[in-house]
């Protein structure tokens, strides 16, 4: 059996977008990990795929509006959780590049 948590996820989500809790509260912040933990886990499938089974999924115009709301969201945090970005990621040093 798949696993199927990001569906109750999911449905949290569903429960706020039209009035989403303020980010930076306590219940922001569970609505954005909700919303994360959603966008990396839940199956992308196509609208076809949809309507022909009960294959559950996210078809692509609600994967793109959860990803537009994760970007409003995290607009004023382009690191995330590391506001001065997350330092050297690639093992070498490019300061005399």
């Amino acid at each position: 059996m798949p696993d199927t948590g990001w569906e109750n996820a999911l449905e949290a989500i569903i429960a706020f977008l039209p009035d989403p809790p303020a980010p930076g509260t306590a219940e922001g912040r569970r609505f954005d990990a909700t919303l994360q933990r959603v966008l990396a886990s839940a199956p992308v499938v196509s609208e076809e795929a949809l309507a022909e089974s009960s294959s559950l999924g996210l078809d692509s115009s609600l994967r793109q509006r959860l990803d537009e709301l994760a970007r409003r969201r995290a607009g004023d945090k382009p690191f995330g959780e590391h506001p001065d970005g997350i330092g050297t990621t690639l093992g070498m040093d490019l300061s005399r590049s």
